[in-house]
């Protein structure tokens, strides 16, 4: 009788220790359940959607393709900083007398700053969905150059230049930025920024003053990241 109760209290030992185990795995979930985190560096490369115009009549035709690339630092889960640069390639042609044009560069813009991925989880959290990005709050400080369709008119009348003028800024975003599919991503934001004076290389009888101004951005990018 007294071997039977100490074979029982050895079996309930044993199977109180089993479930020891099972209840520590149960606070620790598998890797397989924890979120995947983003590439540390991001390299993009694509198009600004909003930017494609076209031109064209019996005499000329305009093409404009708005190219962007743009690289993206994560310094943590939710943190990066980025720069990115954008500008406008102009194919055009005239027909009449002046032949063909070379392709140019009308505008372009450069921008650094940082971005908060609010909606992704921290170190160690469980993931709720498998996407390395997502919405986004962003601070940038930016420059624009633009060529202006004007003539400068010096002592020499005849002399004709591209009047270019030079526009910092500052912005702050709200935006999301996804997978389309693997190796492709877009960008969407838009938010509101306060524009200095622009410089011109000209002298300019235009008054100059800050300006409030708002954006609107559609990228699609090839993206590489590690």
């Amino acid at each position: 009788m007294v071997k039977n109760y100490a074979l029982k209290i050895n079996l309930l030992a044993l199977g109180l220790g089993g479930m020891v185990p099972k209840a520590g795995a149960q606070a620790w979930p598998p890797d397989s359940l924890r979120w995947a985190a983003p590439p540390q560096v991001l390299l993009k490369a694509g198009l600004r959607l909003k930017h494609f115009s076209y031109s064209g009549s019996g005499q000329s035709w305009q093409f404009v393709v708005p190219l962007s690339v743009g690289a993206e630092y994560r310094l943590t889960s939710r943190l990066a900083c980025y720069g990115q640069a954008d500008a406008d390639l102009q194919a055009s042609r005239e027909l009449a007398r002046r032949g063909a044009r070379r392709n140019v560069l009308p505008s372009a813009a450069l921008g650094l700053g940082v971005r908060y991925y609010y909606g992704q989880p921290g170190r160690g959290q469980l993931r709720h969905h498998n996407r390395p990005f997502g919405n986004y709050l962003a601070l940038e400080g930016s420059v624009e150059r633009a060529e202006l369709n004007a003539r400068y008119l010096a002592s020499n009348l005849s002399r004709r230049q591209t009047p270019t003028s030079l526009t910092p800024g500052v912005y702050a975003y709200w935006g999301t930025q996804h997978r389309l599919r693997r190796g492709m991503l877009y960008d969407v934001n838009a938010g509101l920024g306060w524009q200095a004076p622009p410089y011109y290389n000209y002298e300019s009888p235009t008054p100059t003053h800050y300006d409030l101004t708002a954006q609107v951005n559609l990228r699609v990018y090839w993206g590489w990241g590690n």
